[in-house]
Formats: structure tokens, sequence, C-alpha cells
């Protein structure tokens, strides 16, 4: 289970319980702490030039429909966001599983031992 610093595998009692991220507007995304930060700056001066905004609804939903598969009747369902504030850096951006909710993560390791791949269960199946 890929965890943070702070989390601690024996605390979980059940066995269906894990860690893993929250997920709200039914969006995810992929992205590195740079980028994470970048997007911070992003969002926040977004919302002043905006205050009554809504940064999905007013900016990403235009983005996300460039990527639909029929854009009549489908709003898309991911995106690749290159930063406004630094366009060499980018977040994968998509709808989720079965939307809002907790997703658990695992690592890949490879013989080594060393961390290799990130494994997300959207619980589709």
């Amino acid at each position: 289970m890929a965890v943070t610093e702070h989390q601690d595998i024996k605390e979980l009692n059940e066995d269906n319980d894990f860690f893993g991220f929250p997920v709200n507007a039914g969006l995810g995304c992929f992205c590195d702490l740079e980028a994470q930060q970048l997007y911070n700056e992003f969002d926040s001066g977004f919302m002043q030039r905006n205050p009554d905004g809504n940064i999905y609804d007013d900016f990403f939903a235009a983005e996300f429909k460039k990527n639909a598969t029929n854009p009549e009747d489908d709003t898309g369902n991911w995106l690749n966001f290159y930063l406004p504030n630094k366009p060499d850096l980018n977040i994968i951006m998509f709808h989720s599983g079965y939307g809002d909710g907790m997703y658990p993560c695992y690592w890949g390791t490879n013989d080594e031992g060393k961390i290799c791949s990130l494994i997300v269960d959207f619980q589709v199946f």
C-alpha cells in the first residue's frame, strides 16, 4: 500500500480498510509537488479574479470537452493540463472511478524493492 510518512498500516483495523486518496467533485489527478504548488497559485489567482466563479465550470469544463469522444453529448473524461504559470509542467486530470470517495493506492516495486509504479484501484470492478 502506498502510504505517507504519517500513515501506519497497523492502524487499519478491518479487512477492507485502506489508505488512499480522497476525491471530491469526481476528479483526480497525477502531478509532482512542484506542479501541485504552481497549480495552487494558478487556482488562487483564478479565484481572486473570479470571486463568485467555479474553476471547473468556468475554466476546466471547456478544456475537458476538447477530449470528448463525442463533443455533442460527452463532457470529456481526461485532460493533460499545462500550467499557464509554468508551461513546461503538466497535470494529468481525470474523472475518477465512481466519482467522490476514497481510492486505495499501491506501490509497484522492482526486483530490488525500488518503487517503479503507482497503482490506483478505482474500484470499477
